[in-house]
């Protein structure tokens, strides 16, 4: 595999910034139009020329009257075997570009296995704005990524938006199972959550605006 490449994670420090300047460039807002979205050509070192492109996705961030947050562990790089707020891509289905606010639902339903209705009677908001500037989580697709245009071997930066839902009472009196891209899912105190825990970087400091605002 490439030196710029590790278990399909574009690590290189250079072409992590270059890529993440042409997607903040990009300006795609707030609410995606499409699932992923293409930016152009890429050369990549080894001088190959693939597709640049952002796959949006969302996160559902679940903190309850306790101090407490439902976390899961990943199965998938980034950081695997590492905790992560639940959340995943953005659907196309049928030409229907998924809600970000339906597509953390869901994800956090797939992977956490809380029931439908504690979201939806959930009090929620967004956590800050949707996410761009991420030189973590650029990734060279494993396969073609059904939905979207982009192709095996084509590199996608993942954008991203934070929901916060305030889950009422404890979240260990819930029944959660972990499923879809995570191997388990845990409750952890706010309080006892430090950076080296987690995946990607900026899932706990999702988690410390949520509780800021919230």
């Amino acid at each position: 595999m490439s030196d710029y490449v590790c278990e399909s994670m574009i690590v290189d420090p250079v072409l992590q910034h270059q890529i993440i300047a042409r997607v903040v460039a990009a300006d795609l807002g707030v609410t995606p139009v499409a699932a992923a979205a293409y930016l152009g050509p890429l050369h990549l070192p080894d001088g190959q020329v693939v597709g640049l492109f952002v796959r949006h996705a969302a996160d559902a961030l679940m903190l309850d009257d306790c101090g407490q947050v439902a976390l899961i562990t990943r199965i998938f790089a980034p950081g695997a075997g590492k905790l992560a707020i639940p959340g995943g891509f953005i659907d196309n289905i049928g030409g229907v570009v998924e809600v970000p606010l339906t597509a953390a639902v869901r994800e956090a339903i797939e992977e956490t296995g809380i029931a439908a209705e504690v979201l939806t009677r959930a009090a929620h908001f967004a956590v800050g704005t949707r996410l761009y500037d991420r030189p973590f989580d650029i990734r060279v697709a494993w396969n073609d990524l059904a939905g979207t245009d982009i192709c095996k071997g084509d590199v996608f930066s993942v954008s991203t938006q934070a929901f916060c839902f305030k889950i009422p009472g404890n979240l260990h009196d819930y029944h959660l199972h972990a499923g879809d891209d995570a191997k388990a899912v845990s409750v952890w105190a706010v309080n006892q959550l430090i950076p080296s825990l987690f995946a990607v970087p900026d899932h706990i400091t999702m988690i410390n605006l949520a509780i800021l605002v919230g």
